[in-house]
């Protein structure tokens, strides 16, 4: 995970956003795309094998709560992602 502040990956988003406004916008779309297309039901059922098969005991997630994570994802991938973008944009807030 990066340790970058919020205010520094702004500002980096910023730079980037600033070299090439088309090309951040496909960049970001292409980023979700990658991830829409490895949740595929199949590769979500074989990451919950996978995942069924770990030891939970030390973490603070089930692995049953890991799966409903992958399988939300999965459900999220299948929606357009602009749509979800702007819903996200709109009415989800965060605390940076």
């Amino acid at each position: 995970m990066n340790t970058m502040s919020y205010k520094e990956s702004e500002k980096h988003i910023n730079e980037i956003r600033r070299r090439d406004e088309m090309q951040f916008r496909m960049a970001v779309s292409h980023l979700i795309d990658v991830g829409i297309r490895h949740l595929t039901d199949e590769n979500v059922s074989a990451t919950c094998e996978s995942i069924m098969q770990e030891d939970d005991s030390h973490s603070f997630m089930t692995n049953e709560y890991k799966c409903e994570l992958v399988r939300t994802a999965g459900e999220l991938a299948k929606l357009n992602h602009i749509h979800l973008l702007v819903y996200i944009s709109n009415n989800v807030e965060y605390d940076v």
